[in-house]
């Protein structure tokens, strides 16, 4: 037996549920830090012109990161369905065959993107004087592209291997590279908007040399093969992992219309109070996205050994964790509401104001987005990739564009402020029904499931 098979084959208690989850957690508030220092570093050095134009090609970062973060979570969906079967060959075949993919679909990507590069920037309207900072971070990125890909795939996987502890110290490592070669690179060596992109390029590489070294050993939980790529692995991997690509790209999109709603109703201050207030509630996100991003290769493992008992205990366990997240998130809020507010903005001026009296209405978001989340992953850990896109694009657009758009004309101002709760509440009322009218079909009610993927 492997080692991934003796870790998620263990009977999961709420306490080791949690001992092997908090990795992924910490994994995904550490990767944001270091994001948001990227930021700052490039503010410090480059100017605030150049911090804008990263910030203005924001789309198609998010774009192609999509494509990636569908292919992990749909193959790492795959890979720990075929290790609960005790296929271990075939995850091995899956999982190499992702990575292949990953390479493959980042150079056609890449050569796409540098050859119409010019045309994208226009598109999304870079000014004039942001336009070389842009040009000369995206040329880089975009060499880069396939890393990127594969260092993706390399979060889930380590977590899928059952050894979230490795990604996390392989994330802080990249992190550490990129802000140390930002420093350096836009300090000492001058090399401006090019030196940042080659310290982000440099973190992926360290991603993918650790995953390289990690999975190609042949005692590794998973093995990196050279073999024949095997297409269904693909097809499953992007039917399971399409909700994780519309959730994302729907993000974007809403991104904008917030932005113009709050620009509308409150002006400049109003886009400066949603971006303080999301900020704040994204820390939690991260969280959340970190426990079921852990929990999902637990789920597709029982769902492929078909242990009825003990996917009905992961599933409730993860129920009864996620109340107390959702919960805990927002009393943290309330309590601790005036210093982070007052550290992104100082009191007395008019942002402070509007977060201060409106934030406690903004955070009731967190009492469903974990619930919400975990619904699209749950089916994606079943690889039942239309319900868990249904929701996904449900709730990161339908709900969201509708609110927005909506709740400002019924109730006023504080429309603007209950739309993202408003939106989380229907995406709760819709997932709740999808997870509850499925819990026969894929076996987590404790009975024999009615339908077993077994891609």
């Amino acid at each position: 037996m492997r080692a991934s098979e003796s870790i998620l084959g263990q009977d999961f208690t709420i306490a080791s549920h949690l001992r092997f989850a908090f990795p992924r957690m910490m994994m995904s508030l550490f990767i944001m830090s270091y994001v948001v220092a990227d930021g700052v570093l490039i503010a410090h050095y480059m100017g605030t012109v150049a911090l804008a134009s990263l910030n203005m090609i924001f789309p198609l970062s998010g774009f192609l990161s999509a494509i990636g973060m569908m292919l992990s979570a749909g193959g790492g969906s795959v890979v720990s369905r075929r290790l609960g079967a005790r296929r271990s060959k075939d995850a091995d075949r899956a999982f190499s065959t992702i990575a292949y993919a990953n390479v493959v679909i980042g150079i056609i990507l890449a050569c796409v993107g540098l050859f119409f590069l010019e045309d994208i920037l226009l598109f999304l309207n870079v000014e004039p004087e942001q336009m070389q900072y842009a040009r000369e971070y995206q040329i880089i990125t975009l060499l880069g592209l396939p890393f990127l890909l594969l260092s993706l795939t390399a979060q889930t996987f380590f977590t899928v291997a059952g050894y979230p502890k490795v990604g996390l110290v392989v994330a802080i490592c990249s992190g550490l590279t990129n802000v140390v070669f930002d420093i350096v690179l836009m300090g000492p060596i001058p090399w401006g908007m090019t030196g940042a992109a080659v310290a982000t390029v440099l973190s992926w590489i360290v991603s993918v040399a650790a995953a390289l070294i990690f999975f190609a050993r042949p005692n590794a939980p998973i093995r990196l093969l050279w073999v024949k790529p095997e297409w269904l692995a693909i097809t499953g991997a992007v039917r399971s992992g399409f909700a994780e690509m519309v959730g994302n790209l729907s993000g974007s999109v809403t991104l904008f219309f917030f932005n113009a709603a709050f620009l509308h109703w409150l002006g400049i201050d109003g886009v400066a109070a949603l971006t303080v207030a999301s900020y704040a509630t994204y820390v939690f996100n991260c969280i959340f996205y970190g426990f079921c991003e852990a929990t999902n290769p637990i789920i597709s493992f029982k769902y492929g050994e078909q242990n009825w008992t003990q996917l009905h205990k992961v599933v409730t366990n993860s129920l009864k964790i996620i109340g107390l997240f959702s919960l805990g998130a927002y009393v943290a809020c309330l309590v601790c509401a005036q210093p982070v507010l007052a550290f992104f903005s100082a009191p007395g001026t008019a942002v402070y104001q509007l977060l201060l009296d409106n934030f406690w209405i903004f955070a009731l978001s967190l009492l469903f987005m974990c619930p919400n989340m975990f619904a699209a992953y749950i089916f994606t850990a079943f690889g039942d990739g239309k319900r868990a896109s249904i929701i996904s694009f449900a709730r990161t657009f339908v709900f969201m564009i509708a609110c927005i758009e909506g709740l400002p004309l019924l109730i006023g101002e504080i429309g603007l402020w209950l739309s993202v709760p408003v939106a989380e509440l229907c995406a709760f009322v819709l997932s709740s029904s999808l997870v509850w009218a499925s819990r026969n079909r894929y076996g987590y009610s404790g009975k024999p499931a009615t339908k077993i993927n077994k891609a």
